[in-house]
């Protein structure tokens, strides 16, 4: 039997998701520029139609890759939430840790998208980042980032308030802290900075946050 027979799924939902996986795949392994729709059709076995079908050029496969990627933090940000018996204290502590985590992992991501080799601390070279491919994956990161921000600070806000009202924390107005905080750090995501450096303001950031609810931190 031919393994490039196309296959057949007759939901549309899981076949866009099948395509996004191979996609995905494909991207890493060639890099965006290396990657064609061909190459994508090969790996999940259909016709070159059948991907253009459900998504019509490979920069909307692209963006679609990034935003599925970055949902997998919107899960883990609404449990710490829903967390009551976990000490405020404790889940601001895994909210920081979260970010570290989701920034750190997006360098690595570029890195791989772009099909460019690092420095030697993991991070993008200068020169990297004059090229319109990595401006391109940047620019769909950049949209990502932002319901991002909008979906973590609405997570710390909770938090925050929860702290607040059973006398945890002390803090006047819970949201705005939230807010500023949060519009710190994903304004420094963007960043060019090391790997290194963004885990070091990160950790200052949530030092300044301790800070100000009344809690004395080291780290």
């Amino acid at each position: 039997m031919d393994i490039h027979m196309p296959k057949r799924i007759n939901d549309t939902k899981l076949r866009r998701q099948q395509i996004l996986k191979s996609a995905r795949k494909v991207f890493l392994e060639k890099g965006v520029q290396g990657a064609t729709i061909d190459d994508i059709a090969r790996e999940e076995g259909v016709v070159r139609g059948t991907i253009l079908y459900h998504y019509k050029s490979k920069e909307l496969l692209l963006e679609a890759v990034l935003e599925e990627d970055s949902r997998k933090w919107e899960p883990m940000v609404e449990a710490l939430v829903e967390r009551h018996e976990v000490p405020v204290e404790e889940r601001i502590d895994k909210i920081f840790a979260l970010c570290e985590d989701c920034f750190v992992s997006e360098k690595v991501q570029i890195r791989q998208l772009t099909g460019k080799e690092s420095g030697a601390d993991g991070d993008i070279r200068p020169q990297q980042r004059d090229n319109k491919e990595f401006a391109k994956i940047r620019f769909f990161l950049d949209q990502m980032r932002l319901k991002n921000y909008y979906q973590q600070t609405e997570g710390l806000a909770a938090i925050l308030e929860e702290g607040a009202a059973k006398g945890e924390i002390t803090l006047d107005n819970p949201r705005m802290r939230a807010a500023s905080i949060m519009f710190a750090v994903f304004g420094m995501t963007g960043a060019d900075i090391s790997s290194e450096e963004l885990k070091i303001q990160l950790r200052s950031l949530k030092k300044q946050l301790f800070a100000a609810c009344g809690k004395n931190k080291a780290s």
